[in-house]
């Protein structure tokens, strides 16, 4: 009778993990948000676009050419930047492909410096911008940004 029982608890254990999803570590989403803040901070336009996705576009049509290009200038124009970000909620799903996506949404506020006066650059009067991130999970490269919506970032870059 028990070696019944332990049969049956193995094929439930097996069902379980099969059927059950087992929920995307949050914490992989924030290590993406960690990770571009710190390479914001060296001024590290690979360490940030590395990031991204080479199918990202935004709300405005906006590939990935155009936001690395839009880096690549805050960094040349500012001394330092000083990127900063809270409230990080994620909500893991699938898309109709079956690849794992997540969209995020998180506070976010990113300020340049020249000669020691504050520029900001993502945010407003001091106050973050609300933005929603959509992420792909890749195989290969992890969490990939695949569209940023919220953004209401200056033009003078």
């Amino acid at each position: 009778m028990s070696k019944y029982l332990l049969i049956l608890i193995a094929v439930v254990l097996i069902l379980i993990y099969l059927f059950f999803p087992r929920g995307d570590d949050a914490g992989q989403i924030e290590a993406v948000f960690n990770e571009i803040r710190d390479a914001a901070g060296e001024k590290d336009t690979e360490g940030v676009t590395g990031h991204f996705s080479l199918q990202y576009k935004d709300e405005y049509g906006a590939g990935y050419p155009v936001v690395k290009s839009i880096i690549a200038k805050a960094f040349e124009k500012y001394e330092t930047i000083d990127a900063s970000y809270s409230g990080l909620s994620a909500v893991f799903s699938e898309n109709e492909y079956g690849e794992k996506e997540a969209a995020a949404n998180v506070d976010v506020l990113v300020t340049g410096f020249k000669s020691g006066v504050p520029y900001i650059l993502v945010g407003s009067g001091g106050s973050p911008d609300n933005i929603t991130v959509t992420l792909k999970k890749s195989g290969i490269g992890g969490w990939k940004i695949i569209e940023v919506e919220g953004l209401d970032a200056p033009d003078d870059y």
